[in-house]
Parts: structure tokens; C-alpha cells; sequence
């Protein structure tokens, strides 16, 4: 009987520890999106989100132009699936639209619904790594996860992060459940879930139909799930593609081609996020000297764009000046800056915009496990990187299916990290673009830790002798 008491507490104890983790982590959030005041919340990439969705919402244009102007152009130069989001708040709650302040319920409502998504992804996340970590390493990942400052604080800003992290956890949970049951339904499901976080940014278009082509040559998962897979995560991008050809003679730096081809010229300058910092904070002679570094920058970007042949051929010219130096940016220092503690573009640190009376600011305690986390990053970074090398999968499986579900699950998020860093490394690498990732970074190093320790305690235990 007590055996018996004892197998039902254990049945219980995960659950109800990932029930409290996963409040503790909405409690941090909400939190911190109710007592912290972004300063002028609308600017740069924010404003653009915001004149989508106002547009979307009222007129029902996908367009960047400002609400109330006389002309609504429609264009795709960003990724629909954000502003989408925002502007079904806008329908809900309503918004004052031209006087729009930080006040507006729509606002409130919506870093409150990125709170509870920031807390879900965490939930997600650490189902997810039940398919090969143990009860008490898939704990400790989540508690990491709920802690990590970048994750909390992208919570207030309008920007993406938020929703598209959501949503890659959420299909990469669905896939691996989808190989589990071995699910045609549940596998295109999920690849429509790929599809909708790849309309919310466009770096995963490409990576639903590799993920099933990895998955289908290594024999993880049976073909037919693989396809099901593949095609559920096209059918949206198709959709949107549909809308892309309707748009006609789109205004010169408006595309969705124009912004890929903005990031590839500003990511191959070493100095870009320097002389974008200098000229924002530096003083009159240093903004001076950035402010010619940045227009060099933009000339190439309108070369690239009037005359590709030519802009190409300017920018091979560059690299062959000093061509190690661009061999070691590419090779490390970009893939570094990825996953680096400081954002570049922004206000610095963890902050994307100023903000004030945030508690990572004020509150020692949220000091601390800042500075904590702060201290970890470079150890996380790099036992993420070792995880692939470390162990497949440590949990014990009844069934070869089991077993190639877990390890499915596992390259899943292998292949995530890898493609969204050769990706990122491609076009512009900088700290904010891996807040989605972060949680899966972490489950990736717990991973090895707990590979690492697996190795230790049998490395120590006695030899079996007769």
C-alpha cells in the first residue's frame, strides 16, 4: 500500500511542480509588464507593427502607412503574423488610433497576452523536453527559462519575440507528438503552426520542408508523417504568397526582398551595430564619424537594390580588402553576437527600448538573478553548442518507436538552433533575434549537463565482476 502511495505522489509531483514553475514564470511577466513604463513604446520596428495593424484593423490593407493618411499603399515589407495579432487586440479592446497613448486598454491588453504567451512558451518548452530529459533536468531547464531576463522584458515591447517563440515551441510540441502517435493529422497541424510562426518571421519559410527532409533521410520518423509535416507548414506562406503577387510596382524599399537584402548589407559591416550605437549615444564628433559609417552602409544597400549585379560586385570588392578579418566574422564573431548577453540595436543590455521603474532596475532580488544569468550566458552558449555531441537521449524507451520519437524531439530543436544561427549569421546577427530560441538554448544545455553527469555517476560506479 505504501509502494502504492508513494508511485501516485510521483505521478503527481511533475505535474504539479510544472504547474507552479509555469505560474512563477507568468507572476515574474505579469509583473513586469504591469510596473515597468516603456518610454515612447512606439518607434522603430514597434511603430512599423503598429501602423500594420491600425491599417489592417480599420481598412483592412496590409500597409506601413501612418494611421489617417489620405493614401493606404499596400506592401509586404514585413511579415504579416505580428501585426495580425496586434490588430485583433485593436478589434477587441478598440484603440484610439491617431491619439494613441500608452494608456490605450488595447495596449495593456496586449503585454498582458504577451505575458501569459512568455509563461506558455516556458510550459511548451518543458513539455517538449520530456521526450529525452528527466523529470528533474526538464525542472531545472523550466526554472531557467522563467528567470532569464531577455525573456521578461521583451514582454513589454511590441515586437514580435514574444509570439513567434510562442509559436515555434508550440509546433515543435505538435510534431513530436504528431511522430509519437504517428499522426498524419497532427503532424500537418503542427506544420501549420511552423507556418503561421513563419509568417510572423520570415527565417522559418524555408525550414518546415528541411526539418522533414532531415527527419525522413536520418529515419527518425516514417515519410508520409514527414510530408504531412512539410506540406501543413506551406499552406499558409502559400496563402500569403497569394496576396505578395496582387501587390504590383511596390515602392523602392518596401518588399519583403528589400528588407532581406537591408539585413544582408548591414550584417556584412563588422562596425554596423557600433556606429549605430555611436550614432544614438556617442557625443557631436563621435555621431559625426558613425553618421559617415552608416551612409556608406546605405550606399551599398541602394546599390545592391537599383543594380544587384553591381551592388554584388561592391561588396565582393570589400571583402577581398581584408579577408580574414571578414572570414572571422562570419565564422565566430556573428554567430557569437547571436546569442550574446547585450542588445545591439536598442538601448543595451536587455532593454530593446528605455524603459523606467523596471524591477530588474530597482529590485535587488531581480538585480541578482540578472546578474546571475548575465554570468551563465557564455557557460549556456557553449554547452548548447556541445549538446549534439553529448547524448542522444538519456531516457529509457519500452519501443523503438519511443525511442525514435525521442530522438526526433531532440534533433528537432538541434536543427532549430542550428538553422536559425546559419541563418541569422547569413543576414544580421544580433542578441534580440535569439530571444525566441533562448528557451530551447537552455533545454539544449541542460542536456549536456545532464549527459555530462550521466557519464560521471557510471564512470564511478563499481565494475561488475563474477
Amino acid at each position: 500500500m505504501l509502494a502504492n502511495d508513494s508511485t501516485a505522489q510521483n505521478r503527481w509531483l511533475y505535474p504539479l511542480a510544472l504547474s507552479t514553475l509555469t505560474l512563477f514564470a507568468l507572476a515574474l511577466r505579469w509583473h513586469y509588464v504591469n510596473t515597468t513604463v516603456v518610454v515612447a513604446p512606439l518607434r522603430g520596428d514597434a511603430m512599423q507593427y503598429y501602423e500594420y495593424a491600425w491599417n489592417l484593423a480599420h481598412h483592412w490593407v496590409f500597409a506601413k502607412n501612418v494611421p489617417g493618411a489620405a493614401a493606404i499603399t499596400p506592401d509586404n515589407y514585413r511579415d504579416p503574423g505580428y501585426p495580425l495579432f496586434l490588430a485583433v487586440w485593436m478589434k477587441l479592446v478598440g484603440s484610439t488610433g491617431n491619439s494613441w497613448y500608452a494608456g490605450d486598454s488595447w495596449y495593456i491588453a496586449v503585454l498582458r497576452c504577451q505575458a501569459l504567451l512568455g509563461a506558455l512558451t516556458i510550459l511548451l518548452a518543458t513539455r517538449l523536453s520530456r521526450y529525452w530529459l528527466s523529470p528533474r533536468w526538464a525542472m531545472g531547464a523550466a526554472l531557467l527559462m522563467a528567470i532569464w531576463p531577455h525573456s521578461i522584458t521583451i514582454n513589454s515591447d511590441l515586437l514580435s519575440e514574444t509570439l513567434f517563440g510562442f509559436l515555434c515551441a508550440l509546433s515543435l510540441l505538435l510534431s513530436a507528438n504528431a511522430f509519437r502517435r504517428q499522426n498524419l493529422f497532427w503532424a500537418a497541424t503542427a506544420g501549420m503552426v511552423l507556418g503561421a510562426a513563419a509568417l510572423t518571421n520570415a527565417i522559418l519559410l524555408p525550414f518546415g520542408i528541411l526539418l522533414a527532409g532531415f527527419l525522413t533521410l536520418c529515419k527518425l520518423v516514417p515519410h508520409k508523417i514527414c510530408m504531412a509535416l512539410a506540406l501543413g507548414s506551406l499552406l499558409l506562406p502559400g496563402i500569403w504568397a497569394v496576396y505578395d503577387i496582387q501587390i504590383s510596382a511596390p515602392v523602392a524599399g518596401s518588399s519583403s526582398k528589400d528588407r532581406v537584402l537591408q539585413n544582408f548589407v548591414q550584417g556584412s559591416w563588422p562596425n554596423f551595430h557600433s556606429a549605430w550605437r555611436a550614432s544614438i549615444f556617442g557625443d557631436a564628433n563621435t555621431q559625426a564619424k558613425a553618421h559617415a559609417s552608416l551612409q556608406a552602409v546605405n550606399n551599398e544597400i541602394g546599390s545592391l537594390q537599383s543594380s544587384p549585379a553591381y551592388g554584388a560586385e561592391a561588396i565582393i570588392r570589400r571583402f577581398g580588402t581584408h579577408p580574414f578579418r571578414y572570414v572571422a566574422w562570419y565564422l565566430f564573431e556573428k554567430p557569437y553576437s547571436l546569442w550574446d548577453w547585450s542588445i545591439e540595436i536598442g538601448q543595451g543590455d536587455i532593454y530593446v527600448f528605455p524603459v523606467k521603474n523596471a524591477p530588474f532596475q530597482i529590485n535587488p532580488i531581480w538585480l541578482a538573478s540578472a546578474a546571475i544569468c548575465k554570468a551563465l550566458n557564455v557557460l549556456l552558449m557553449l554547452l548548447a553548442l556541445a549538446s549534439p555531441f553529448c547524448a542522444w537521449s538519456n531516457r529509457r524507451c519500452e519501443t523503438k518507436l519511443d525511442l525514435q520519437a525521442n530522438r526526433a524531439a531532440l534533433a528537432m530543436v538541434i536543427g532549430l538552433l542550428v538553422f536559425v544561427t546559419l541563418v541569422y549569421t547569413a543576414l544580421q546577427a544580433e542578441p534580440r533575434y535569439s530571444i525566441p530560441f533562448r528557451s530551447f538554448e537552455m533545454l539544449l544545455s541542460v542536456t549536456s549537463i545532464s549527459a555530462a553527469t550521466t557519464w560521471w555517476r557510471r564512470s564511478r560506479s563499481p565494475k561488475f565482476s563474477i
